[in-house]
């Protein structure tokens, strides 16, 4: 059985009907840093024009989507990594963070990223009912608003966007990852092929150091 993103009309009015996901086979998660350089002169790069952000219409487009979805004042997660990494300096997690956190930084977008054992369809919507879930590294659970932004495995949820923005800590990368899918949501103002170049330049960065990768991305269809 072959897999799909399937996008609901109501997350495509959302901004997210041109989202892509790729699923990653082969991967081996590790603690070798390698990607850290790329990382930081990514993120030197970006930190360079700080100002110009704020009419960049990519990185400025999922502030204006928490906007629509009722959070004016929500902070936009590209955002956050911006800023922690700004604040903090960059941390090394494992290879396969670093990498995609390298590819966000330089577009200035939001990656998901996976373990993704199991070949279902996954399902882009909004939540009409309260969803409970354990957001990444949390102790508890949290609530998902109705309205707010989601992603879904096998009736799973993988991520949300909203009130709550995290990612699953069921779907976590750990050591014994081999099996990913990373998912690009986007916006208004990112087409298709855009998402899909992302996710593109993620697969080459991780085939620089994990030559065995395959991937390919889910068709995508509407609900």
């Amino acid at each position: 059985m072959t897999a799909n993103l399937i996008i609901n009309p109501c997350a495509a009015a959302l901004g997210a009907g041109n989202a892509c996901a790729v699923v990653l086979e082969n991967i081996q998660v590790n603690n070798d840093p390698g990607y850290v350089p790329l990382l930081t002169r990514n993120l030197n790069q970006v930190a360079s024009h700080l100002d110009n952000l704020a009419t960049n219409p990519i990185y400025d487009g999922f502030s204006r989507q928490l906007q629509e979805m009722g959070y004016p004042n929500a902070v936009a997660a590209n955002e956050k990594l911006l800023k922690a990494f700004i604040s903090r300096g960059v941390r090394s997690i494992n290879n396969v963070v670093d990498a995609y956190n390298a590819i966000a930084i330089r577009h200035g977008v939001s990656i998901g990223v996976h373990t993704y054992e199991q070949a279902e369809d996954i399902h882009v919507f909004r939540a009409a009912t309260p969803m409970k879930f354990r957001p990444l590294f949390a102790k508890k659970d949290a609530t998902v608003a109705p309205g707010d932004l989601v992603y879904t495995c096998a009736d799973a949820l993988l991520a949300c966007i909203g009130k709550t923005d995290a990612d699953a800590h069921e779907f976590r990368l750990t050591d014994s990852s081999s099996r990913l899918v990373a998912v690009v949501l986007g916006h208004h103002d990112t087409p298709r092929a855009f998402n899909q170049r992302v996710l593109e330049e993620l697969v080459d960065t991780l085939r620089e150091t994990l030559p065995g990768l395959q991937h390919h991305f889910l068709p995508s269809a509407a609900a």
